[in-house]
């Protein structure tokens, strides 16, 4: 929002349609965007190996469902045009007590997982819902 970039990003995320109509270079704001996350991506890669001293796929395996959860109980729109890295951070931090309340009650892995996706799929509706009402 605060910067050319990011109000892009709002807006291609929000309608690439209206976008591309209003003289916005949709795929080049894509690729600009593939290419910052994959350049993240490879440096949180290096970061977790660097912690466990090994590389695997296994090892965030388990991350990136409470990862997207966090954003979406945030705000972050999975359909795209909304967010905010306030939200995000409030979301994780909303999931990391629930994490901790559900280790501590012994709730399995398995178990955490699905009900950080029922989360997901229960937040992407109630945003749905209110976005067709409003």
């Amino acid at each position: 929002r605060y910067s050319g970039f990011g109000r892009l990003l709002f807006a291609v995320g929000d309608n690439a349609i209206a976008s591309r109509l209003a003289g916005v270079r949709v795929w080049q704001v894509h690729l600009t965007l593939y290419i910052i996350s994959a350049l993240l991506a490879a440096v949180a890669g290096m970061l977790v190996a660097g912690l466990v001293k090994t590389a695997s796929l296994a090892l965030v395996e388990s991350l990136l469902l409470p990862s997207v959860a966090a954003a979406v109980i945030g705000g972050t729109s999975i359909m795209g045009g909304r967010g905010g890295y306030s939200g995000t951070i409030i979301g994780a931090l909303i999931l990391g007590v629930l994490t901790s309340l559900l280790i501590a009650v012994q709730m399995p892995e398995a178990v955490r997982q699905i009900l950080f996706g029922a989360i997901i799929v229960v937040v992407a509706a109630v945003y749905t819902r209110i976005v067709d009402v409003g």
